[in-house]
């Protein structure tokens, strides 16, 4: 996936996690985030160590943007902290 498909893909994540939480603002989940950043340094075997990565490693500021990170063989994990 380029850069721009996996930034469209993650606006739909955004947009559906705000559907699912009610439109409102302040809901913990990704319906907070506006953008994403990609991450391809790191190809990760499953989406543990993905999550394990963007908690730990990146610098996830809450009103940041979300960080993407490459799972093998599954796709892309979307995380990151969320304002609640």
């Amino acid at each position: 996936m380029t850069n721009a498909d996996i930034k469209r893909a993650a606006r739909g994540v955004f947009e559906h996690s705000a559907y699912m939480n009610g439109h409102g603002g302040y809901s913990g989940s990704l319906a907070e985030k506006s953008e994403a950043k990609i991450h391809r340094s790191k190809v990760f075997d499953d989406t543990q160590s993905a999550y394990d990565f963007v908690q730990d490693e990146l610098d996830s500021n809450k009103w940041g943007p979300a960080d993407v990170v490459p799972v093998k063989g599954k796709g892309w994990f979307i995380g990151g902290n969320c304002s609640s």
